[in-house]
């Protein structure tokens, strides 16, 4: 029976006993032996994946949360010193929808079925330090949404307390402008998503080629200079799914810098503000997918 470290973040709004209990059980029916581990805090979860990691026995670590906790754990991976597999439970859910998973049940099957991906996932470092994303980097109105979420309305609203903090942000809009460039290419924009995966906040696409198994970053510039300029992407974008903003351009290797004391978001959480540096870290771990 092969051994999975599942680590749950009992500070989340998603997590209860009960649903860690349901997942154990569905992994032992699997014929997986589970060992779950309950970290007191985020330092606390990162040092134990790190300890965990062992480049020569690839131990297998599953994330068993939102996108936050994913993120948790993947900067706790040492490179290619474990096997990932995950099990979503958050909010918004974006790495389920870039993976097609829809239940618990999806979830545990890709872990058994034991297909191996090499993931790539990026690197930001600022003046809060450097921290991985898998997902996505924001800098911006987006890093100022997330900034704006409230703990109490996300646990009571869940995606909602996401609408209700992005009409505080609109109601102080910011007009100023950042440059982000790659020394090949930079655009002057007021806000950018750096993208590793096509999602974005759940179901919706924003980079359709950007995945979390390719060797590039999408770079996504929004020219948002009002309020209604806002509204006038935001709203097609929640019908159809589809960004109708410029397209994106793709970064391959090097570094990429957004020169802007704005907000930054990784993942869906706030990571201070910019300015930041950024780069992709290719084939960093396998994911069971």
């Amino acid at each position: 029976m092969q051994t999975a470290h599942v680590v749950f973040n009992p500070a989340s709004g998603s997590y209860s006993a009960g649903r860690a209990a349901r997942i154990l059980t569905a992994l032992r029916r699997a014929g997986i032996d589970p060992q779950p581990l309950l970290p007191g805090n985020e330092a606390e979860a990162i040092a134990t994946v790190r300890e965990l990691c062992d480049p020569e026995r690839q131990p297998l670590i599953i994330a068993a949360g939102g996108d936050g906790t994913i993120n948790t754990v993947i900067n706790g991976l040492t490179r290619q010193g474990a096997t990932l597999g995950v099990i979503p439970l958050g909010t918004a859910n974006v790495l389920a929808w870039e993976l097609g998973i829809r239940s618990l049940d999806g979830a545990v099957q890709r872990i058994v079925a034991g297909t191996r991906r090499q993931f790539s996932v990026g690197e930001v470092v600022a003046a809060s330090g450097t921290r991985r994303f898998l997902l996505m980097a924001g800098v911006g109105i987006d890093g100022a949404i997330v900034a704006g979420v409230r703990a109490g309305e996300k646990r009571r609203f869940g995606k909602l307390a996401y609408l209700l903090s992005a009409l505080r942000a609109i109601r102080h809009w910011d007009r100023t402008t950042l440059t982000v460039s790659d020394g090949q290419r930079s655009s002057e924009c007021h806000s950018v998503v750096i993208a590793n995966a096509s999602h974005y906040g759940g179901p919706y696409r924003l980079a359709p080629r950007a995945a979390i198994f390719s060797s590039h970053l999408d770079v996504v510039p929004l020219f948002l200079p009002t309020r209604w300029s806002f509204f006038r992407f935001a709203l097609p974008f929640l019908l159809t799914g589809k960004w109708p903003g410029v397209g994106p351009w793709q970064m391959h290797g090097g570094q990429l810098t957004v020169s802007s004391a704005k907000a930054v978001q990784l993942d869906g959480d706030s990571y201070g503000a910019g300015p930041v540096t950024i780069r992709l870290i290719a084939d960093f771990n396998p994911l069971l997918c």
